[in-house]
């Protein structure tokens, strides 16, 4: 039987990212006086890149979403978390929403069980302490090695980075390093990039393009899959150890990215285009996407979201302009438009670039 939780809430819900502490104190107390209503009281230690983040829950789901997604930290009274998230249900009179206060690095999720959204926000709370205390450039992106060359591909969710990722590792030389978010370091003119979580979260689409997967997928924790079908719904998600997906082998955990490959979804734009550091960084910086499900907003409409990174909880733009300034010193960027081409063709274009890194 597939181990499968449907949420009530199946997407991003709306958010305030500068609550004030005063906020924040009320709001704790809040899921503090929820979590005391039941002996159904769950916490687990996520070691984020080195940074701690702890999660009180009164949900099952996300608790064993979270514990399988994280590399563990050491959960003792001598070890304190950098940063905390509440996520309670069942609180009445409220709507699903997420609070964030900068300052005690606390978030507040209050009736959504929906792990994306608990998982995105975790990894911006680490953003939020590493690029400024360890100058650690946090990406929304997935990255691929090919002939020991690293690939990374920069994309609004949905539009193919996982998909374009996985073709890659189809390659005789081709491996997978990250599915959705890559840490980067810029030293001596490499931009090292190091992943951010033990087992990959992804949609179970997938399987369109991978048959393959459906296997792997039956034996993973699973929300909100639809009949047992993985491509009935656009946001349904497993929990996938990267190492079954090609064995051991083609999984590593480090990388030197030598191409950048950006993502937008159109119908007028070229298929290909090469950028330099400036327009590039000036996309970047627009991030004009179209909203797919599970993205948060209407699906079709167009948003604009800075470097295509809804997780990024503080914007220092300035910063983010630097980080990328220096990652485009040491390789090249393309943007690709998935809008007019099949992903067969997409994948052909990327993987001569790769060649050409």
């Amino acid at each position: 039987m597939l181990d499968n939780y449907i949420t009530e809430v199946k997407g991003r819900v709306d958010s305030e990212k500068d609550i004030s502490v005063a906020v924040r104190n009320d709001l704790v107390r809040l899921a503090e006086a929820r979590l005391s209503d039941s002996f159904e009281r769950y916490h687990w230690n996520a070691n984020i890149h080195g940074i701690i983040i702890r999660l009180y829950t009164n949900s099952a789901h996300l608790y064993a979403f979270w514990a399988e997604n994280w590399y563990p930290a050491p959960r003792t009274h001598t070890v304190l978390p950098h940063a905390v998230m509440y996520a309670v249900t069942g609180v009445n009179g409220r709507e699903p929403k997420a609070h964030y206060n900068h300052e005690t690095k606390t978030a507040v999720f209050i009736n959504t069980e929906y792990y994306g959204q608990c998982k995105s926000w975790a990894l911006g709370m680490a953003a939020d302490i590493l690029e400024t205390q360890h100058n650690v450039h946090s990406i929304h992106g997935s990255c691929a090695i090919v002939g020991g060359k690293g690939v990374l591909i920069i994309a609004p969710t949905g539009t193919g980075k996982s998909t374009h990722t996985w073709g890659l590792m189809q390659l005789p030389d081709g491996k997978i390093h990250s599915d959705d978010w890559v840490f980067l370091q810029y030293k001596k003119g490499l931009a090292m990039a190091d992943i951010s979580e033990r087992k990959f979260y992804l949609r179970t689409d997938m399987v369109k393009s991978f048959p393959v997967m459906e296997e792997m997928l039956k034996k993973c924790k699973c929300e909100n899959v639809e009949g047992g079908d993985f491509t009935a719904f656009a946001n349904s998600r497993a929990i996938l150890d990267p190492e079954w997906i090609a064995g051991p082998d083609k999984f590593v955990e480090k990388a030197v990215i030598k191409a950048v490959i950006l993502l937008r979804r159109d119908k007028d734009s070229p298929a290909e285009v090469k950028l330099n550091a400036i327009d590039a960084i000036k996309i970047l910086q627009e991030g004009k996407y179209q909203v797919l499900a599970g993205a948060g907003g209407k699906t079709g409409e167009f948003k604009t979201e800075s470097y295509y990174n809804p997780y990024l909880l503080i914007r220092r733009t300035e910063l983010q302009n630097g980080f990328f300034t220096e990652l485009f010193e040491s390789a090249s960027c393309h943007i690709l438009n998935t809008g007019i081409e099949s992903v067969e063709q997409t994948q052909v274009r990327i993987r001569q670039i790769a060649a050409k890194a």
